[in-house]
């Protein structure tokens, strides 16, 4: 029988979700966008686009929230999500989308390792085989029958997991603070202006002009659904679900990465691939049941 804990639980797992069917297919778009913009400069537009909607709808709330806190209370976990999407920006311009969806949902095995550390949780040794499991799930689907070795990308998405981990714990505390609205507008603006520099250093102005109209439609798509959408599902669901549970929910991501690389781009997937997506979901399943039995126990 469903009581009203299952579903609210059902609820905040349905974000997580959800988060992984548009960042699964904005992967592999970013890709497509790459023909004719540069990482930089798509990540400048993309976050710049989602604070200017976020001012739009929820300015007065945002400047108040922000007048009342500290730097310290938010800084870090946008500094994080800023970290994490410059990375795999670069990790996509350098190798499969594939791979990096591999290798993005290693907070998996990070967030809980950094929980403890940073909000000084109790580490539930219950899950450790299932991270286990996973990660050899995520292997399996995402190294194919080649040798899994690591490139410059595959370094950046490295990376990129273990700055997701940071925000997804810095964001639980953040929340303590701040609601999702807020945190998910500053972690968009601390990418934005750090993208800009990055792209005014590093990229040359003269791509701006010559952007392809359907690069700018993947930065429209990116900005409103794989940022604005994306943060708040995430941010709302840390509210109620611990940073472990959503690390695991979101390796749904890599298996919904690999259908659309291979709609979008052709990558293709092996025998093993399609065993470590069956694996992946398995593991998942088996960690929310175990999450719903101890909050109903």
């Amino acid at each position: 029988m469903l009581t009203k804990g299952n579903i609210k639980l059902i609820k905040y797992v349905s974000y997580i979700l959800l988060q992984s069917v548009v960042y699964g297919f904005g992967n592999p778009l970013t890709k497509v966008a790459y023909q004719s913009i540069t990482p930089f400069w798509l990540l400048t537009f993309r976050f710049s686009m989602a604070l200017f909607i976020f001012f739009i709808f929820f300015g007065k709330r945002i400047a108040c929230q922000l007048r009342t806190v500290k730097l310290s209370q938010y800084l870090p976990a946008s500094l994080c999500m800023a970290l994490a999407y410059i990375t795999c920006n670069l990790a996509l311009n350098w190798t499969s989308a594939t791979n990096v969806g591999f290798l993005m949902s290693l907070p998996v095995i990070f967030a809980p390792m950094l929980a403890v550390v940073i909000l000084h949780q109790k580490y539930n040794f219950r899950y450790l085989p299932l991270q286990i499991i996973v990660t050899v799930g995520l292997y399996l689907l995402c190294c194919n029958d080649s040798r899994f070795a690591l490139n410059k990308g595959d370094f950046c998405a490295l990376i990129t997991a273990i700055a997701l981990s940071g925000a997804l714990v810095f964001g639980k505390k953040s929340l303590e603070s701040i609601d999702t609205v807020t945190i998910s507008a500053t972690q968009a603006g601390v990418t934005a202006f750090i993208s800009l520099i990055c792209a005014l250093v590093f990229d040359d102005f003269s791509v701006v002009p010559n952007i392809a109209p359907v690069a700018w439609a993947v930065v429209v798509y990116l900005a409103l659904t794989c940022t604005c959408m994306a943060y708040i599902l995430q941010n709302s669901a840390l509210v109620h679900l611990s940073p472990s549970t959503v690390s695991m929910l979101q390796c749904t991501q890599p298996i919904l990465t690999a259908v659309c690389s291979f709609i979008i781009l052709r990558e293709t997937l092996s025998f093993r691939g399609i065993l470590g997506g069956f694996i992946i979901i398995g593991s998942i399943l088996v960690a929310n049941l175990m999450e719903t039995k101890e909050k109903t126990d």
